[in-house]
């Protein structure tokens, strides 16, 4: 007896689920839309698989009311089924980001959603309903929008937590198991629509190209997307090599190169490392002419800014190469504290807290350190101004700071101004001005909020 087409939908996602690593998982979460997809996905995972299955959907609030109702579908089939389900309802247009795409922003909003789920209830994997035809699709797309290698792989299996039990199941194969066992499912009226890039190439280019060139064009795309995913692995693991050769470590920069090994990376891998670098900052990928764009700017002198996506900026020039969130690029309001003998003071400046202590007579041991400093005063009093390196360097003229020049915005210089004379210090760098005295002024400089590289410390 032939197996039925369940038996062998079931029989695929056994194979992706031991080739992705989730086979002997104990929970999964499935990202319901409520289309057929989706659909498919949670009834043959539950008909294949013997973990706990948790639904969720998130209703973008941008179709009106017929997002409305694939809410309610979803909730009711999932009640009736027996099946663990979370909905929430979202405006995606209000959270929308800065430099966001809707795209970009439902996607950051779904999958935040998802994690929270996943984190409260303990769930190590999150599944997706892409199939085959969406690797199909993808490669396509990528390939018309100047896609290297990586790109012409469509869409892996599993990234981290994100699984993809169906990609090796074809679209009609599913409708017909959601119609042969009478399962009901919702269309997105905007799938029909070829006001999108992505329906076009499903709605007309590939139909017409397995109509005039290639009844099996699904099937030599996605030869073509597992040889390209081989030979991209591969690539892939190279990059990651340069990128962690050349990576440095600085508390404004989502991540930093270091320049002079930078320009030792050959010509050939230069667009794997910096795509590798994208990849683990999650951002989205650079097409070729914009990668192109950002590899000729890799080796030119001079203050440079690349916008990558949204308001991250790779930053150019000088010894360090970083990648920023615009914010970081946009310096404080020059602060001002009184510092009295015998008192204690400080300000609040940008991510940092400065905070001063003046003692009389106090050993006068000329130490700078790294976060720290003591100056000796000739006053008992002084105020203290606080401002950017940029700012400084700008209003005495030609200032040179040991610091990446993307990081003058928000790195404080501390200018202790007293009757006669004046005291600069700038953290990890020696006083510019000096002047002698019977007081000490201890300055010490910390990090108020989480740093970019992660977790909020005293510095």
């Amino acid at each position: 007896m032939p197996p039925s087409l369940q038996d062998s939908l079931c029989k695929k996602i056994a194979t992706a689920g031991e080739s992705q690593g989730w086979w002997g998982a104990h929970s999964m979460l499935v990202a319901l839309s409520g289309g057929g997809d989706s659909m498919a996905l949670l009834c043959l995972l539950r008909a294949a698989w013997r973990g706990r299955i948790v639904a969720a959907h998130l209703e973008h609030g941008l179709r009106g009311a017929p997002s409305l109702e694939d809410a309610k579908f979803v909730e009711n089939f999932c009640r009736s089924a027996g099946v663990e389900c979370f909905v929430r309802h979202a405006d995606v247009m209000k959270e929308k980001e800065r430099g966001e795409s809707a795209e970009m922003a439902g996607r950051r909003a779904r999958y935040g959603f998802f994690s929270e789920i996943c984190a409260r209830e303990g769930i190590p994997f999150i599944a997706t309903a892409h199939n085959a035809e969406d690797v199909v699709e993808t490669v396509v797309h990528h390939a018309f929008r100047g896609s290297g290698i990586a790109g012409l792989s469509g869409i892996s299996g599993a990234r981290g937590s994100i699984v993809r039990p169906l990609i090796n199941c074809a679209r009609g194969e599913l409708r017909d198991f959601l119609r042969a066992e009478g399962i009901p499912w919702r269309e997105d009226e905007t799938n029909a629509r070829n006001d999108y890039v992505r329906n076009r190439i499903r709605n007309q280019l590939l139909p017409w190209a397995r109509s005039n060139i290639n009844e099996a064009a699904d099937r030599s795309l996605l030869g073509l997307a597992d040889e390209c995913g081989r030979v991209s692995s591969m690539l892939s693991d190279e990059a990651r090599g340069f990128v962690r050769l050349v990576s440095r470590t600085h508390p404004f920069a989502l991540a930093a190169w270091d320049a002079r090994a930078a320009s030792r990376i050959p010509k050939t891998h230069l667009a794997l490392a910096l795509r590798e670098q994208g990849r683990a900052l999650s951002l989205p990928a650079l097409d070729r002419k914009r990668m192109g764009e950002l590899c000729g700017l890799m080796g030119k002198t001079g203050r440079r800014r690349f916008q990558w996506a949204g308001d991250v900026e790779v930053c150019l020039g000088g010894r360090m190469i970083g990648w920023l969130s615009r914010d970081c690029l946009k310096s404080p309001d020059t602060a001002e504290a009184a510092v009295e003998c015998g008192k204690r003071s400080g300000v609040a400046w940008g991510f940092w807290d400065v905070a001063f202590e003046m003692a009389e007579g106090a050993p006068l041991r000329r130490g700078i350190g790294v976060w720290s400093a003591e100056f000796p005063s000739d006053a008992p009093f002084c105020k203290a101004v606080v401002s950017s390196a940029d700012a400084f360097a700008k209003g005495i003229g030609s200032v040179k700071f040991e610091i990446p020049w993307w990081s003058s915005y928000n790195t404080p210089v501390v200018s202790l101004e007293c009757e006669n004379s004046r005291e600069v210090w700038l953290p990890g760098a020696r006083s510019v001005a000096r002047s002698g005295g019977d007081y000490v002024i201890i300055a010490k400089v910390f990090a108020r909020t989480p740093n970019r590289l992660g977790e909020e410390k005293t510095l």
